[in-house]
């Protein structure tokens, strides 16, 4: 359904609601409907999609991306926001990389590197939001998991099965690892280090050896206070003189007397005598859905319906409670027994239940509304409010009496996407709530042709599509194309989340949505429709606000940013701003010089400004007299939100992968060989240079390259806004706040008492410039208040202010250090000291240089050329094409005949290549498919 026609539609509902509200003469119906409309508007909420090449990486691929950004109610270009944010943080949650992305007409793309020095090996979280969508819940924030691997020829494979079982009361584990190498030949009669870890803590440890066949097994007692959750396995080699690396099992055990269980109903209770659909979700420890069957019983033990999940251990029943009655569903486990008991919700002997029944292929919802005895007031009223995208379509006034009232809801009423009927009392508030799916067929349609059954190696691939709306009119629409070997990259059609599944479902819903392809088929069935709507019943979906409808509309504390300005204010020595006072901005990367005058209130605001990669604006203010004396110059800074991880983790690319993905890896092992031995190339053999960076300017008393470990400015330019404190805890493992210092003199603290920063246990002195910070604190150490004097320091200093970081925490470096500024400090505890050189070189100051201000923005995403081989001229065989990615464009644009067309070659090696493709026209209308290549 077009925007257009969704607003034409809202007035309509709006209309049929005032003349129901005449009818009724009460107006509640038409008020309700436009208060929500209202805030609607109001809010201009925002969803947004981005579109990868690929769902994994290898270390030093580029990761090519494609921004959609819709108005939520409309799904046309939002016109709120022309800036989004892309940012990719590690599993430790720390932000490795973040980038701006210039959105135009709802569309932007860019690329970005993944280069070994910032992205090791490791499971990493793509986030995407807008400064607008920060005022709103977090869900609406995209996010999406996925890994980057380093395989290689000494890489191993690791299948883990674990278990459990009780032994003289304590809860005893098994694991067993079968170790294989990359060609899957076993590891045999190799020693390791095992441990399990809870976090930093070691449950478990012990030296194990592999047997013939590749085989590790291990038993260790699982401490009463350990989460099983939250274990993972680390095996290290222990071989001399080379270098063994630490694979990192995450333990799953998927016990099934350990299977979470939870019953929904319909409406969200349980009402006595009132017969009420009850859904069901049961997962596995791993977080996957688990297929049960099991039975409820009552009270008296008495079975009362036997029950079966349908799909991803999602299923339904129907249930008449009893009132006073309580029940309790069981599990049939494998051996026959049942599970300990999982407790339905207790039963309401007072309330109503609302029954949605969404056919396949009906024009309209059969809505059932049925209440107890006490809550049929004969002349009150209940009010139905059906929703889509935040917009009220549907609006009536429904009168319950002793019989099961009945509403048949047109769908043609709704979009297509999740709809929300509410049913709200006379007090307007909110009672029952229902989602369910609208499809109308509605999506773009995409003609592809030009493609043959068979394409050969280096072959020129020509493929033409056409785009259509649902009533076969030719569309102006903008798509996203990846076309990926199969042989390297595993695309799930179940599993990925489209264009298309993301805006329409999964965006609309919280938590983890386990293979959301498979709801969007390329031919819907009646089954997967019934499941469509288990799921929904089960699902918790984003929740709406019914106070924020009634209430007066909030100021929003996050401003929305329609392009890229530098703003702020200049004050005089008060704090007072300053009006019509000249402000300068420089820079000299791009070159650029601009002035202006603040207004009444000591504002300015520089508009078009593209940011480089590397950009450093100077920006000046003086006073009448053409000085900067007494003048202070502040510019908004964009102060980062942050997220939590999500639930989901995904296992390292070398556990428990299935042979298609051991495949994958082998092929992605052996073309790097193959390409290494083609005729020309010498390889030289790795080697790892030993040294310490230089830092300029340094004051570090051990000289040149003097530290343990150091930042150079190369390093601290690509870190943005990040404050010191952040830079150490993200590059230097060991720095955090501890309560414990290693020396018995000092014992625990108090719950939430803090001692101090240390590093690696040593207690933490900060040096900048040669000066130490401690020189201007009175108080004594190990204390709150010296950590929160030590935090300011942290806190003030950001990479753009330094020029390099110097820890030193061994005693080959600490020497010197502590000989010069340790003094009377106690000898017997453990010191680490870091130097770090600022641009300014003047010492640990708290205070700005007056009339400037240096701003350093953070950089648009890079927009690349997608480098794709054109094989014309006599085949180079000295030349090895492995793509994975094969082809990447992030903005085909249809003509006005609905047409398009893109070209590419295929890569060296025989397979299957797997394309998609997303798209919409920006106005409503949108689709994704995938398609399929072969090459011989």
């Amino acid at each position: 359904m077009k925007a257009k026609s969704l607003r034409t539609l809202v007035l309509l509902v709006f209309m049929q609601a005032s003349l129901l509200f005449a009818q009724n003469k009460t107006g509640t119906v038409a008020g309700i409907v436009k208060s929500v409309t209202d805030l609607t508007n109001n809010q201009a909420l925002e969803k947004i999609y981005i579109h990868i090449d690929k769902p994994y990486y290898a270390v030093g691929d580029t990761l090519w991306f494609k921004a959609y950004l819709f108005n939520a109610a409309y799904l046309n270009a939002s016109a709120k926001s022309g800036i989004a944010y892309i940012e990719i943080a590690n599993e430790q949650n720390q932000v490795v990389k973040r980038l701006m992305v210039s959105m135009y007409a709802g569309l932007g793309w860019g690329n970005i590197t993944l280069n070994e020095k910032e992205f090791p090996q490791g499971n990493y979280y793509l986030r995407a939001y807008t400064n607008w969508m920060r005022n709103f819940d977090s869900h609406y924030i995209f996010e999406k998991s996925f890994y980057i691997s380093s395989p290689g020829e000494k890489d191993m494979l690791i299948n883990a099965k674990m278990s459990t079982a009780v032994e003289a009361g304590k809860q005893k584990a098994h694991g067993k690892l079968d170790l294989s190498s990359v060609d899957q030949k076993p590891v045999q009669l190799t020693d390791f280090q095992l441990k399990v870890m809870q976090g930093s803590k070691v449950l478990y440890k012990d030296k194990v050896s592999s047997a013939v066949d590749g085989a590790v097994d291990f038993n260790f007692i699982i401490p009463e206070k350990a989460d099983p959750n939250k274990l993972v396995v680390t095996l290290q080699g222990l071989k001399k003189d080379e270098e063994n690396p630490v694979y990192n099992v995450p333990v799953v055990f998927n016990r099934p007397g350990n299977i979470d269980l939870q019953f929904m109903p319909e409406g969200g209770a349980l009402v006595a005598d009132l017969e009420s659909r009850v859904a069901f979700k049961a997962l596995a420890e791993d977080g996957n859905g688990a297929f049960v069957s099991g039975s409820v019983f009552n009270s008296k033990q008495q079975e009362v319906l036997a029950f079966t999940s349908a799909h991803l251990g999602i299923g339904l029943f129907h249930l008449r409670p009893a009132a006073g009655e309580t029940y309790v569903a069981r599990l049939k486990l494998p051996d026959g027994s049942f599970s300990k008991p999982y407790p339905l919700p207790a039963v309401k002997s007072s309330g109503i239940i609302l029954n949605v029944i969404n056919r396949f292929g009906a024009d309209s919802l059969d809505v059932d509304i049925a209440a107890t005895a006490d809550l049929q007031p004969g002349n009150a009223g209940f009010y139905l409010i059906g929703q889509s995208r935040g917009v009220a379509c549907y609006g009536a006034l429904i009168a319950i009496d002793s019989k099961k009232t009945r509403v048949k809801v047109s769908k043609a009423i709704f979009p297509t996407g999740i709809a929300r009927l509410t049913l709200l009392n006379a007090d307007k508030q909110p009672l029952n709530e229902r989602i369910v799916y609208i499809d109308h067929g509605d999506h773009l349609h995409i003609d592809m042709t030009g493609m043959k059954n068979i394409y050969a190696t280096r072959d020129s691939i020509g493929l033409d599509f056409t785009v259509t709306d649902h009533s076969g009119k030719p569309v102006r629409a903008s798509f996203s194309v990846a076309v990926t070997d199969d042989g390297q990259v595993k695309n799930d059609s179940l599993k990925n989340n489209t264009l298309k599944s993301a805006i329409l479902l999964t965006s609309d819903l919280k938590g983890y949505i386990e293979d959301p392809g498979y709801y969007f088929p390329a031919v819907l069935t009646e089954a997967i429709w019934q499941r469509l709507d288990n799921l929904l019943l089960t699902q918790g979906w984003v929740n709406y606000d019914w106070k924020a409808v009634f209430s007066p509309a909030a100021v929003l504390p996050f401003a929305a940013e329609a392009n890229f300005s530098v703003k702020g204010n200049v004050t005089n020595v008060f704090n007072k701003p300053l009006a019509k006072t000249e402000v300068i901005l420089l820079s000299k990367k791009p070159s650029i010089l601009k002035d202006t005058v603040t207004d009444k209130n000591g504002e300015f605001n520089f508009t078009n400004i593209f940011p480089a990669d590397t950009a450093v604006y100077l920006i000046e203010a003086k006073n009448k007299k053409g000085k900067n004396y007494n003048v202070g110059v502040d510019v908004e800074e964009f102060k980062p939100p942050v997220f939590n991880n999500p639930m989901t983790t995904l296992m390292p690319w070398y556990v428990n992968i299935d042979s298609s993905r051991i495949k994958t890896i082998n092929n992605y092992y052996l073309y790097k060989k193959e390409q290494d031995n083609q005729p020309g190339v010498n390889r030289l053999k790795e080697v790892k240079i030993i040294g310490q960076k230089v830092i300029k300017d340094s004051k570090n008393l051990n000289g040149n390259g003097g530290s343990d470990f150091a930042l150079d400015q190369e390093d601290l330019q690509k870190a943005d806004k990040t404050s010191l404190g952040d830079l150490l805890k993200k590059y230097y493992p060991g720095f955090g706040l501890f309560t414990k210092l290693a020396n018995a003199k000092y014992p625990p603290a108090p719950p939430g008492f803090i001692y101090g920063y240390t590093i690696n246990f040593a207690f933490f002195h900060l040096i900048i410039d040669g000066i130490n910070i401690d020189f201007g604190y009175q108080g004594p150490l190990y204390t709150y208040d010296h950590y929160k004097y030590v935090e300011q320091y942290l806190d003030y200093y950001k990479a753009e202010d330094i020029k390099g970081i110097e820890v030193m925490k061994s005693s080959k470096y600490t020497a010197k250090y502590k000989r010069n500024f340790l003094g009377n400090y106690d000898p017997i505890i453990e010191h680490a000291f870091v130097e770090v050189t600022t641009h300014g070189g003047a010492g640990p100051f708290l205070k700005k240089t007056p009339g400037l201000y240096m701003y350093r923005p953070m950089a648009f995403a890079p927009q690349k050329q997608f480098y794709s081989p054109k094989y014309i001229a006599k085949p180079d065989k000295l030349f090895l094409d492995t793509r994975s990615t094969i082809y990447w464009t992030a903005n085909i644009i249809t003509d006005k005949d609905g047409k398009a067309r893109f070209s590419f070659y295929t890569a060296d090696k025989p397979g299957t290549y797997t394309l998609l493709m997303d798209g919409c026209d920006m106005n409503g209308d949108l689709e994704s498919i995938q398609r399929k290549m072969i090459v011989k």
